[in-house]
């Protein structure tokens, strides 16, 4: 691993964990070396976090005024759009509110929640999944109503712009596209509604119900890992999940996490990706329910991967051009599969028909 990796990793690891950055590495670092640190942030999109790593050093080893001023600029610009986020949360829920439409947010300000500084993560848009039958048409129907900017419907949610944020409106909370785990999640989220098992958590003022910690925690790598699979995944998710399990562990029942991670046959995975958080980012071992090995066979790999993946695997379209839609999905198809050979052994009931997936979801799409 290069220097600028490992310079990047220990300023972020200082981030989640609020401890002050090793001293002793950031000694006769030069411009070029901080761009190159820069651009990594960037890549990840983890520049707030970043520039409070490189706060927590003393002084004399910032880098030069030109790199801070920008790293402060970017981080001014992420807290903005943070803030803008969630006075949209606050809008959406009063209007679904309104319509009798409740939902579960997924993902985004969640998890900002359980970050030192939640407007220092960067985010993008709402997920709110709706749980009550009927509601999930309703609140699209409220969308068309306003005259919003509506995207063509996904597989599992329905997007739009409201007041320049994307909003997703989940039917389900996600999908895997591979039958037997598709109705085996929604056998577990049937019963953790029928139940009315959904936790409430307060952002800025508004509260709003999330998922219970057990089936979080499971949720959280389950997205991890789709994306992993079909293009890569950035080391935000990544930080997403550890900081979930940092705050959440010791009040979950992690028998009952250990039995989900284990129908979903996405334990080997946890494992692989739970030790690159603890090798790389420094990570407590004990906060997660399962063993720990720092040398398995795909831990340095998955490393790899997220380094050259950049956000959700985005970075491979860098510098592509491409003649139409359907030229730029067969350059992911092609992309997606030749990575499994890879990655395949990782999760194989998840690999094994990956392309086939695809392409049955394409068709899916193409015909609603």
């Amino acid at each position: 691993m290069n220097r600028a990796k490992t310079l990047f990793l220990e300023l972020l690891s200082a981030a989640i964990w609020e401890r002050t950055a090793d001293s002793q590495l950031f000694e006769s670092v030069d411009g070029n070396l901080w761009e190159q640190v820069c651009e990594l942030a960037i890549d990840q999109k983890v520049v707030a976090l970043i520039f409070d790593g490189v706060l927590s050093l003393p002084a004399e080893l910032h880098p030069e005024k030109k790199i801070i001023f920008k790293l402060h600029l970017q981080s001014e610009s992420i807290k903005r759009t943070n803030n803008r986020i969630n006075n949209v949360l606050k809008k959406l829920s009063a209007e679904y509110e309104k319509l009798g439409c409740p939902f579960v947010l997924l993902k985004g300000p969640a998890n900002a929640f359980f970050y030192p500084n939640p407007l220092h993560r960067t985010t993008g848009d709402i997920d709110a999944f709706l749980y009550q039958k009927g509601d999930y048409q309703k609140a699209n129907n409220w969308a068309r109503s306003k005259g919003l900017e509506i995207e063509p419907e996904n597989i599992h949610h329905q997007a739009f712009k409201y007041e320049g944020v994307l909003i997703e409106n989940h039917k389900w909370v996600s999908y895997f596209g591979i039958r037997k785990f598709d109705k085996l999640l929604e056998q577990k989220v049937d019963e953790i509604n029928a139940s009315n098992e959904f936790l409430s958590i307060d952002i800025d003022g508004v509260e709003v119900k999330t998922l219970p910690h057990e089936f979080n925690a499971f949720f959280l790598f389950q997205h991890i890992f789709h994306h992993f699979i079909h293009l890569g995944v950035g080391i935000r998710q990544l930080c997403d999940w550890v900081l979930f399990f940092d705050r959440y562990s010791s009040l979950m029942d992690k028998d009952a996490f250990m039995r989900l991670a284990i129908e979903f046959e996405l334990l080997y995975g946890m494992q692989i990706f739970a030790s690159v958080a603890v090798k790389y980012l420094g990570a407590n071992p004990s906060i997660f329910p399962f063993a720990i090995n720092t040398e398995y066979e795909y831990v340095d790999m998955v490393m790899d991967d997220i380094f050259s993946g950049g956000s959700f695997g985005y970075a491979i379209f860098q510098n592509k051009r491409f003649r139409t839609s359907l030229h730029r999905k067969w350059y992911s198809f092609s992309y997606s599969s030749k990575r499994l050979r890879r990655i395949h052994k990782i999760a194989p009931s998840h690999t094994a028909n990956l392309p086939l997936n695809k392409v049955m979801t394409n068709i899916k799409i193409l015909f609603k």
